[in-house]
């Protein structure tokens, strides 16, 4: 749980309206038990009368109003609470996960993936030679680098079953709700479409691996890294960098 989510704030207490229901009912009560009090009986003119049912109007009314009223403060501070979660898991720079997004979301999809027996795999993204980029055109240029690999992972994922972050410099992670064929399927898919639109011919490397449901969510993540590198040095999956170059 995260300490958004673990803080004791009314945006995550339940409201309790009974209890101020009640309370404007005994307010609408008052009037008619003050005349109960008072002259022993419910006996009223008819001025007493409209007074007292205005009386208890009111405070009906006034009742209702403070409940709506806490509802819908309620539901501010709600949605407040979730923007400041959102700021808190969310890479500004390419609008994805991350590395704090990654590991709340990684330990949800490996239970679900347990729970559920579906498979699940994971991708690990490095943008290869950032740094020459950086040097030769500037740090705005590897910054629009890494937008438009941001770019790519959202729009090669399937929208609610693939999710991406940036957890390093230029190193993304991608969790993926399918098979390592499946997951190699969009890691092909990213690396074609960062070649078509990478801004200074820079290229990536990828590492897929497929959970086994026994490695904890640290091991996961070094796995596909290694696996990364590992097609880093041998050009592998689907050699683009020496398809760019011919």
């Amino acid at each position: 749980m995260s300490q958004i989510e673990s803080m004791g704030t009314p945006g995550n207490r339940p409201l309790r309206t009974a209890p101020l229901v009640v309370g404007a009912m005994v307010l609408a009560c008052m009037p008619w038990l003050s005349s109960l009090y008072e002259n022993g009986s419910l006996d009223m003119t008819t001025r007493e009368l409209w007074t007292t049912s205005i009386a208890s109007a009111f405070a009906v009314g006034f009742g209702l109003w403070v409940i709506l009223l806490l509802r819908r403060e309620r539901a501010s501070a709600r949605q407040h609470l979730a923007d400041l979660e959102e700021l808190t898991l969310t890479d500004p720079l390419t609008g994805l996960g991350n590395r704090r997004g990654l590991e709340r979301d990684l330990a949800r999809a490996m239970l679900r993936s347990r729970r559920l027996d579906h498979p699940l795999a994971l991708l690990y993204l490095d943008v290869d030679d950032l740094k020459m980029v950086n040097d030769r055109f500037g740090h705005s240029a590897g910054d629009e680098t890494l937008r438009v690999v941001g770019h790519v992972v959202r729009s090669c994922s399937r929208e609610g079953t693939d999710s991406g972050y940036r957890v390093g410099g230029d190193e993304f992670v991608l969790i993926v709700l399918a098979g390592r064929s499946g997951a190699e399927v969009l890691a092909r898919r990213i690396q074609h479409g960062f070649m078509a639109r990478s801004p200074f011919e820079s290229t990536v490397s990828l590492g897929v691996v497929e959970w086994d449901g026994a490695s904890s969510a640290g091991e996961l993540i070094n796995e596909a890294d290694r696996r990364m590198y590992q097609n880093k040095h041998i050009g592998r999956p689907a050699d683009v960098r020496a398809a760019r170059r011919g």
